[in-house]
C-alpha cells in the first residue's frame, strides 16, 4: 500500500483496483502506471482470540496527561529498548496514581507520577513506550481505560465511552 500511495502521490485521479478471478492478485490501475501485488494465501489468525476479556486491574488515566507522560518518558526509554514502567498504585475510594519510569545507562532516569482512577490490585507492568504513545496519538477521547490481568499478559487500551475501538498492546518482559 505504502508504494501505491508513492506511486499515485498527492493526485486525485482515481485508482481502479481489480482482482483477478482465480489468480491469487490485486491489480491497482492508474493513469500511467499499473501496479499488481500478490495475496497473501491463507486464513487470517482469529484476533479475538488474543483479547482479553475480562481484567484484574482497570486504570482510567487523563489520555493528554497519559501522552505527554509517554512522551517524556520515551526520551530517556529510547536510548535502551523502549521499556518504560508503569506501575499502578490503587488508594482508597477508586483513586490511586500511575508512575511512569524509564531507566538507560546512558542518559539516567525518568519518573513521572500521574493521578488515576483505579479499579483493582497493584500492578507493575512494561511497556515499549513508542507503541503505548502511538495509540494515544490517535485516541481523541478525554480518558482511556487500560486494562490488565499480570505483568506478563497483554493489556487493553480502551476510549472511556467509546466502545467500537480497542487496542491489545503485548507487555515487556521485566528483567
Amino acid at each position: 500500500m505504502s508504494e501505491l500511495a508513492r506511486i499515485a502521490g498527492d493526485s486525485d485521479k482515481t485508482v481502479t483496483m481489480v482482482v483477478p478471478q482465480g489468480r491469487g492478485q490485486v491489480i491497482f490501475h492508474l493513469n500511467d502506471a499499473e501496479l499488481v501485488s500478490q495475496l497473501i494465501d491463507g486464513n487470517f489468525p482469529d484476533f479475538r482470540a488474543i483479547i482479553p476479556h475480562n481484567y484484574k486491574t482497570r486504570t482510567t488515566i487523563s489520555t493528554p496527561a497519559f501522552l505527554k507522560a509517554c512522551k517524556q518518558a520515551e526520551i530517556i526509554a529510547r536510548e535502551g529498548n523502549n521499556v518504560i514502567k508503569l506501575n499502578v498504585i490503587p488508594e482508597e475510594n477508586g483513586t490511586g496514581r500511575v508512575e511512569i519510569s524509564a531507566l538507560t545507562e546512558e542518559t539516567g532516569k525518568s519518573d513521572i507520577q500521574m493521578e488515576a482512577n483505579i479499579e483493582g490490585g497493584a500492578l507493575l507492568i512494561a511497556f515499549n513506550v513508542r507503541f503505548l504513545r502511538e495509540v494515544l496519538d490517535v485516541i481523541k477521547a478525554p480518558s482511556v481505560a487500560l486494562e490488565t490481568n499480570a505483568n506478563n499478559t497483554p493489556g487493553v487500551i480502551r476510549p472511556v465511552g467509546d466502545d467500537n475501538f480497542t487496542h491489545v498492546i503485548m507487555p515487556m518482559h521485566l528483567g
